[in-house]
């Protein structure tokens, strides 16, 4: 299926505020169907179109290509009209009488294919719902969802934007800046569209985190400052004979936690450290005094 058709079927679903869960048991399909159809890994098929048309109350043009290109749309009513004035011209009007009827069936028979889908899921819900079975495990709220499954494991944070799937094809992530991370196949990696031969190639060239930092805290993370306090420990340590230089040790979260603080130009990751790292001294410090 397109890639854009895909998106489409996604974004009706969250219109409507149903889970992936829940518009399976609507249509009396599997979870792992409606995962394929958003991710463009298969097709509905036609009647799966049609009770996806009535249930959000739109076109199947308007499902499968959206409002904004139905511009092409615009002669159909001219077709329509010419129509009209052919049969009020004299064609047979049994023909024009068989089409409206035609019509009128067929949009029947969609509503009621949909409301009979819709009794037998008369106990799902829009909100919060878990389902543990053989198919797996599958929890989901309004803009988040997780599926556990046979095919893989599939985590999706609308809210946050950020999208996690795991399963035989390998591994495709992105987060909420927009950087994506999935493998190739072939033993490879892509990283923001950049294609590497090896996931290996990718850390040389991007470092640990396959650059998902910024260029300011991969620097900051470079400085061997805990090489620096373990060198100052040892050395402190022979000289006084204690273990006491050994809560330098501590101080190396709270260099990171500072290269966090200023990258996002916040205090909070800092003041955490702190407070964590001084609780941690304190109970040393009296252990080490009272014994």
């Amino acid at each position: 299926m397109d890639v854009q058709i895909a998106s489409r079927l996604a974004n009706r679903r969250r219109e409507a505020g149903l889970s992936q869960e829940a518009l399976a048991a609507k249509l009396g399909v599997s979870r792992q169907a409606v995962s394929k159809w958003e991710r463009s890994e298969a097709s509905p098929d036609t009647d799966n179109l049609i009770a996806l048309a009535a249930l959000y109350g739109v076109t199947l043009d308007e499902l499968l290509y959206g409002a904004d290109e139905q511009g092409s749309g615009s002669a159909e009513p001219e077709a329509n009209t010419t129509e009209a004035t052919d049969a009020e011209q004299g064609d047979d009007p049994d023909d024009a009488a068989c089409k409206a009827a035609d019509h009128t069936q067929n949009a029947a028979d969609a509503a009621s294919d949909t409301d009979g889908a819709a009794d037998a899921s008369s106990g799902a819900s829009s909100k919060d719902h878990v389902s543990i079975g053989w198919d797996g495990i599958h929890v989901s709220k309004p803009g988040e969802e997780v599926h556990v499954s046979w095919d893989g494991i599939h985590v999706d944070d609308e809210a946050k934007n950020e999208h996690v799937h795991i399963d035989r094809k390998g591994l495709h992530a992105q987060d909420a800046k927009g950087h994506s991370v999935e493998s190739d196949g072939v033993g490879g990696v892509i990283v923001d569209g950049v294609n590497y031969a090896s996931w290996r190639e990718a850390r040389e060239k991007l470092g640990p985190d396959l650059g998902s930092t910024s260029p300011f805290l991969r620097t900051w993370n470079r400085i061997p400052y805990g090489a620096f306090v373990a060198i100052v420990v040892v050395v402190l340590g022979l000289s006084t004979g204690t273990w006491l230089p050994a809560l330098l040790l501590l101080t190396i979260p709270i260099y990171h936690a500072l290269g966090r603080s200023i990258d996002r130009r916040s205090l909070v990751p800092l003041m955490k450290r702190l407070i964590a790292m001084g609780l941690l001294a304190w109970v040393i410090w009296m252990c080490a005094t009272h014994m």
